[in-house]
């Protein structure tokens, strides 16, 4: 069976990063499958798509043409897409030749909703956000507008209100999802039912299929040595932190962290810990409420993140709406137990006090309990790291998360 997987990118982003591992354990397993990108990073023979400086700019020029007709209407980019411009979807796939098509993050204007309508080989379509599932958000911010009222009335949308251009968006989806005979794969159990409240895949098949690791890759490597990598001290406690845009992006929760870090200034705990922050703009050093922070910017290797995973003692992700995030994930593959909020697909990755901390949602207070909690006790810190680490390869390992298509 020939398998063509269709993502926008296939290393830049969680999403791409998904949809390449995925791409990765597929061949492992003797299936033909190869990758259609708008741009791509890797090196792979099997993944075909534009590179380079020229290919780059091309793909954020038509990006923003794309989005043109939402900036009018103020939804901002990056948090909206709508994905209206045509592209060349059916030549790449003539070139593929596939028995089955499988669509993973399709936007920066990659794939219009309409070629997807168009398809007519069998259509599996992951869902790495909300975004097949609403009139054009990421995600939410449980608007959920999506479910019963068709998107109308967006908060997002900041003028020309009277413009309904998410519930046209919507329809749309709808659409393309009944003429394709989608089939919908989600990570996680939460993202199932935001698919099933969705009237786009609410008459469809919808499938959950974790994320794939290669355990092998992401395994825990001696910590004194990872330390001494990234120059980061080797007698503290080390919070690790990061995201895509970990500082920037309002849903990864820095806010939070801040505001949990402050608790544990006040309660006295932060006297023997550090705080590590990757994926942001920033670089350097800095102190956050005591506590000396070190500034690490973006990480592009896997092997640095492994390192960096290995380096520390307990991974914080207080997002306050996500999917299935890979930095958990990549986490407990490296035996680092995490302290999130209970939202999104946290509970599929994360059991509370035996493989990491679940605080309840958007409570600072919870959140700080689990950081003090993880602080003072370094044997149940090891304990749960095993525990994370073991879930890890039962659960999500190549041959068990990457077998679904």
């Amino acid at each position: 069976m020939k398998v063509a997987l269709v993502s926008s990118y296939d290393l830049e982003g969680g999403a791409a990063r998904a949809a390449y591992r995925l791409h990765e354990a597929l061949r492992e397993s003797g299936v033909d499958a190869s990758m259609s990108v708008l741009y791509r990073s890797s090196e792979s023979p099997d993944v075909h798509g534009g590179s380079g400086l020229g290919a780059r700019l091309a793909a954020r020029v038509r990006w923003r043409v794309d989005h043109a007709p939402a900036q009018a209407l103020g939804l901002p980019r990056g948090d909206f897409a709508l994905n209206w411009l045509h592209g060349d979807l059916a030549a790449r796939l003539r070139l593929m030749a596939p028995d089955v098509v499988h669509l993973h993050w399709l936007n920066a204007a990659f794939v219009s909703v309409a070629e997807i309508a168009a398809l007519r080989q069998p259509v599996v379509w992951t869902a790495h956000d909300m975004w097949p599932f609403t009139g054009g958000c990421h995600y939410d911010g449980a608007c959920g507008r999506f479910e019963a009222q068709a998107c109308t009335s967006c908060p997002m949308q900041r003028r020309f209100r009277a413009c309904a251009l998410p519930k046209q968006r919507l329809a749309a989806k709808l659409t393309a999802s009944t003429r394709a005979s989608v089939h919908y794969v989600v990570p996680s159990h939460w993202m199932a039912g935001v698919a099933v409240r969705s009237p786009v895949a609410r008459q469809r098949p919808v499938r959950v299929i974790p994320n794939a690791i290669d355990t092998r890759r992401f395994q825990p490597i001696a910590r004194d040595a990872a330390r001494a990598l990234f120059g980061l001290p080797q007698d503290r406690t080390l919070l690790l932190f990061g995201a895509v845009n970990a500082q920037a992006d309002p849903r990864k929760g820095y806010a939070q962290l801040q505001a949990g870090l402050k608790t544990l200034q006040a309660r006295g705990v932060h006297e023997n810990a550090a705080l590590v922050v990757f994926g942001s703009a920033t670089r350097g050093t800095g102190q956050l409420y005591g506590l000396p922070v070190h500034y690490l910017s973006h990480l592009h290797d896997e092997t640095s993140l492994v390192a960096l995973y290995s380096s520390a003692d307990l991974f914080v992700a207080p997002s306050l709406q996500d999917n299935l995030p890979n930095t958990v994930l990549e986490a407990n593959a490296c035996g680092l137990p995490s302290v999130a909020f209970d939202i999104g697909g946290m509970s599929d990755l994360i059991e509370h006090r035996v493989s990491g901390w679940l605080a309840a949602a958007d409570d600072t207070d919870a959140l700080a309990d689990g950081l003090v909690y993880g602080l003072r006790e370094p044997h149940w810190r090891l304990a749960a790291g095993r525990a994370a680490r073991a879930a890890a390869v039962a659960r999500f390992d190549y041959p068990c998360g990457g077998g679904g298509t």
